[in-house]
């Protein structure tokens, strides 16, 4: 990268009484997706952190159509962007595509003071990173520009959740017809997770990290994420039942109430040490 970039950005104030706790919690989302599609999961977070959600480079309010082809670019990006705003030590979050990218950024930043990753893959161990079904319909899909949610929508959440909130392909179909959506970069940042291996990164890292995956996940094997979680080291997994690859939306209070309860042992880990 030649020249820094800063990201687009949504800043989600501490809604508790007196001073949020700790650190401001860093969101990054996955491939092609922008910080909206946090949905209501952002408002629940900041009820107990102050939270920054980051839109990668050719997403939401991160303009680009070109993007980057290599994690290793978004990292860079995610880093200056945090020094940008100032933030000298924030959790970082990322799912999917966002989850290598918080790998990367953890290993090479000291901003960050504890790494949940949730729905992730590298390169290495066995098995396909994502499901081939769900590959070619993405691509498929792409023939039009931009993806039709509805047709991506059971590979993202459970076919319960679907039944229960019919309208969230339109919610993402909205999304992207208001920010824009760019074929290129998200192409790139395809190839950009096929090439990432996170192995090298893992070595690096000492903080606390959690690892959170759903057993029923549709798209990417929830095995990749566990080997993730093999590799690592001072490290927690969270296996969830019955939801898909989107916990987050599906479940969110039940996963903040795992990231709070992790932060809170990474401050204690800090403080001890």
């Amino acid at each position: 990268m030649t020249e820094p970039v800063n990201l687009g950005y949504r800043i989600f104030r501490f809604q508790g009484a007196g001073t949020a706790p700790n650190f401001p919690v860093v969101l990054l989302r996955g491939l092609g997706r922008s910080s909206g599609f946090w949905l209501e999961f952002t408002e629940k977070l900041a009820a107990h952190y102050e939270v920054i959600c980051l839109d990668l480079l050719g997403t939401g309010l991160s303009e680009s159509n070109w993007g980057r082809g290599r994690i290793a670019q978004f990292a860079e990006d995610v880093e200056h962007t945090l020094k940008l705003l100032n933030v000298s030590q924030a959790y970082l979050v990322g799912i999917s595509l966002g989850g290598m990218v918080a790998i990367e950024v953890a290993a090479r930043s000291e901003r960050v003071s504890g790494l949940a990753v949730l729905a992730s893959s590298s390169q290495g161990g066995a098995g396909a990173r994502i499901n081939p079904k769900a590959l070619a319909r993405l691509l498929w899909s792409l023939r039009r520009g931009t993806p039709s949610n509805s047709e991506l929508a059971p590979y993202l959440v459970s076919r319960a959740t679907l039944e229960q909130r019919p309208e969230l392909p339109q919610l993402w179909d909205e999304l992207w017809k208001r920010e824009g959506f760019r074929t290129i970069p998200v192409l790139r940042q395809l190839l950009a997770a096929a090439l990432f291996d996170a192995r090298p990164a893992l070595e690096r890292i000492s903080i606390p990290v959690l690892f959170m995956v759903s057993r029923d996940d549709t798209l990417v094997p929830w095995k990749k994420t566990v080997q993730l979680w093999e590799r690592a080291k001072n490290c927690k997994l969270t296996v969830l039942e019955n939801y898909g690859h989107d916990f987050p939306t599906e479940a969110p209070d039940e996963v903040v109430q795992h990231l709070c309860a992790f932060f809170s042992e990474a401050a204690g880990d800090l403080r001890g040490q």
